[in-house]
């Protein structure tokens, strides 16, 4: 019996968390210079960007996303996890653009965090993440 609650509680905490993407701080983006910082020092420092658009008059526009998503300890209760569980998910973007020329003219960040709940949470607020997911409002 031991050795199944062991288990249970190593595989919930190895799968209650997962992440992707780039994830860039503050204080990275406030070290960038506008009018001086390059395309090729700003990908040295963070590594290659997740989006990168040149546009027709040679704009550079580059983007860094990271998304996380934390599973709800509640998911992992046997049978009633499936019905009262969720997720909450924190979102980071962050762009970039560099004139014809790859300097810096302007950079942007933004930050998100949404809570998924399934079957019973879903549409309730789960204290996490204040009133996610939310319902369409009736007509």
């Amino acid at each position: 019996m031991l050795r199944a609650v062991f288990s249970f509680t190593l595989i919930a905490g190895l799968s209650a968390c997962a992440a992707s993407g780039v994830q860039v701080t503050e204080q990275q983006i406030s070290a960038f210079q506008k009018g001086k910082t390059t395309y090729p020092e700003v990908v040295s420092k963070l590594g290659a960007p997740n989006s990168n658009t040149i546009s027709s008059d040679g704009t550079r526009i580059i983007a860094y996303v990271y998304s996380e998503a934390q599973t709800r300890p509640e998911s992992f209760i046997p049978y009633i996890g499936a019905l009262v569980g969720g997720m909450d998910v924190r979102t980071s973007v962050v762009t970039l653009a560099f004139d014809k020329n790859g300097v810096l003219k302007e950079y942007a960040a933004s930050a998100s965090q949404t809570g998924a709940g399934y079957n019973l949470s879903a549409g309730q607020p789960q204290g996490r993440v204040e009133q996610q997911p939310r319902q369409a409002p009736r007509p």
